[in-house]
């Protein structure tokens, strides 16, 4: 593929996988009414650093940087959570058939995969019921320190239930559809990719760039498709910078 056409359809193809990547999130932090220039630069940020550090250790980050931007403990850690809960549902559904079709056995990646989404789920599923007979039997049997004690952490847990449905209360099939329309448009970036390297990209191949994302065995489509997005998502933080430069010097 030539450069002259290469160039534009990446960049328009980088700016698509993004833009639904960032909406995904945003729909998560929805209600904290974060504007979205600011949100913008915090997605930029905390995506080229997750880029920088292997594993998608970078979340760590992005949980600090939520946690500081809207001073909420529980935004910052749960919208991180809920935010990869839901891309990894998406993640699963191509996974699963893809390990069983074409490798014929269960990957460790898919397994760990799975294993994070049946904890979130189990855990948000059992929570209520189990609140409720632990705060009764508590209330009704004991007046110790202690029994204050995990009285006052149920009601913290309580809490992290309640927002967790506050969070995602509603939104929960736009950002499933979000995270469904990002992992379809990475596919033809990663396919014009490989169109622009003249070698073959298809299902089998998505399947080995997804294994490679959690793993130490990077393809070569993968490293090609990460150092470009470093090097434009560091341009960026840039240009947010001189944006935000410039602003402080008019104040």
């Amino acid at each position: 593929m030539k450069l002259l056409y290469f160039v534009p359809l990446f960049l328009a193809g980088f700016f698509v996988v993004h833009a639904l990547k960032m909406m995904r999130f945003y729909l998560v932090l929805l209600e904290q009414k974060i504007s979205l220039k600011e949100f913008a630069y915090l997605y930029v940020k905390t995506t080229f650093l997750n880029l920088l550090i292997p594993f998608k250790l970078g979340e760590v980050y992005r949980a600090f940087c939520v946690v500081r931007f809207t001073k909420c403990v529980q935004t910052g850690i749960l919208s991180v959570v809920l935010d990869r809960f839901f891309d990894t549902f998406i993640l699963l559904l191509f996974l699963i058939p893809y390990d069983f079709l074409v490798l014929h056995r269960l990957t460790f990646i898919t397994g760990f995969l799975l294993l994070f989404l049946l904890l979130v789920m189990l855990i948000y599923r059992m929570f209520e019921p189990t609140y409720r007979y632990l705060n009764g039997y508590m209330i009704r049997n004991s007046r110790s320190k202690r029994g204050i004690f995990i009285l006052s952490a149920l009601e913290m847990f309580r809490e992290w239930y309640d927002y967790t449905k506050d969070l995602i209360g509603g939104r929960q099939y736009l950002i499933v559809f979000n995270s469904a329309l990002g992992w379809i448009a990475e596919f033809g970036l990663l396919w014009l990719i490989s169109a622009g390297l003249e070698i073959g990209f298809g299902l089998v191949e998505f399947g080995d760039y997804i294994q490679s994302v959690f793993s130490f065995e990077k393809s070569a489509v993968f490293l090609i498709y990460n150092r470009l997005s470093m090097y434009l998502l560091f341009a960026l933080i840039l240009i947010f910078w001189c944006i935000r430069a410039l602003g402080r010097r008019k104040k």
